[in-house]
Formats: structure tokens, sequence, C-alpha cells
């Protein structure tokens, strides 16, 4: 008689390796996460030392090199987040801090218009008035005997209209750098911003999922 040899199981009905597991997957998100937040936190303290947050230029400096680094906050803000999902304890308070970090990153940017205007009247301000120092200068000069031996009128309308061009071309330049920084800061700010409120809206919504099908 032939012998009838049993069916082997399916490949889909084996149990998976431990390797295939999703536990596993959320292990390494929470490593890479932490590991992107701490990073993150340390970068941002050792910028802002020493601190001086009513001081103008230091404000200025300091969210735009939060701004030029913020993607490495939403990149660990997201493994963090997904290596949490499912545990119910702290799915919730992740998402809410993700969320609050969020709004205070987009409401930072009505701070950096402000203070990316007043940089620059400052800035122009200061051009203005060394232009008018050596404008006065040259006034004065003007009427000095030794002067008029060397130079010509001509040569001085010359260098007087030279100093002209050259502060409104200071002017510019300095309105056009403290824009783009700003302009630049002020994307980053935003995108990472908008990023945090949709994760923190998505694990508020995980979480809400969780606890209704208790």
């Amino acid at each position: 008689m032939t012998s009838i040899r049993r069916p082997q199981a399916s490949y889909a009905n084996q149990p998976k390796s431990e390797n295939d597991s999703p536990y596993n997957a959320k292990q390494v998100c929470l490593i890479v996460g932490l590991t992107c937040l701490a990073g993150f936190c340390i970068d941002t303290l050792t910028l802002g030392l020493p601190p001086s947050p009513f001081n103008l230029q230091w404000r200025v400096n300091f969210l735009q090199q939060v701004g030029d680094r913020s993607i490495i906050l939403l990149f660990g803000s997201a493994l963090l987040l997904y290596s949490q999902l499912g545990n119910r304890r702290l799915t919730r308070p992740l998402s809410l801090i993700c969320l609050g970090v969020g709004v205070a990153f987009m409401l930072s940017c009505i701070l950096i218009i402000r203070d990316s205007l007043i940089l620059q009247e400052q800035a122009v301000g200061n051009i203005t008035t060394q232009a008018e120092q050596l404008q006065a200068q040259i006034e004065e000069s003007k009427g000095s005997p030794e002067l008029l031996a060397e130079v010509t009128p001509e040569q001085i309308a010359q260098a007087e209209q030279q100093l002209t061009s050259q502060a409104e071309q200071l002017k510019q330049n300095a309105q056009t750098g403290i824009t783009k920084a700003g302009l630049a800061s002020i994307g980053n700010l935003i995108a990472v911003g908008a990023g945090l409120v949709g994760l923190g809206r998505f694990g508020l919504t995980s979480a809400r999922r969780m606890a209704s099908g208790r």
C-alpha cells in the first residue's frame, strides 16, 4: 500500500521568527528617535549658551539655528511616537507634546518677523549714521587749505558720490541678507511645526481609538 503523506503546514500558518516581529521595528525606532531628540536638545542647549533672550541679535540667531536643525526634531518625534503606538499610557502624552511644540514653532515665526524688521531698521540706521559722519568730515575738510592744495573739488564731489552709492549698497545688502535668513527660518519652523501638529493629531486619534476599543 502506498503511504499517504501528511500535508505540510503552509508558510502562512508558520509562526513568524523573532526577527520579523513588529516589536523589533518599534525598538529600533525608539532607540533612533531618542538619539535624535537627545542630539537636538544638546545642540539647542549649546547654541543657547550663554542665554540672553532679551538681546535682539541673540534671539534672532538662536531661532534661526533652531529652525535649521528642527528637521531632526521632527524625525525623532515621529520615530518615538511610532515606537509607542499601542502604549496607552505614553501615546497621548507624547502626542500632546508634539502638538504643543508644533504650535510653539509656528507662533515663533511671528517673533522672527518682528525681530527681523527691527534688526533691519537698526542695520540701516547704523549705516546711515556712519555715512552721515563721513559726509560731515568731508564737508569740514572742504575749507582746509592743505586739502584743497592736494585734492580738486571734482575729486571731493566724486568721493561724496561714491560714499552715497556705497552706503545705499550696504543698506540693500543688509536688508536682503536679513530678509533671506528670516524667510529661511520661517519656512523651516512652519514646515516642522505643521509636521509636529500633524503627528500630535495622529497620535491623539490613535489614543482615542485604543480607548474606545477596550
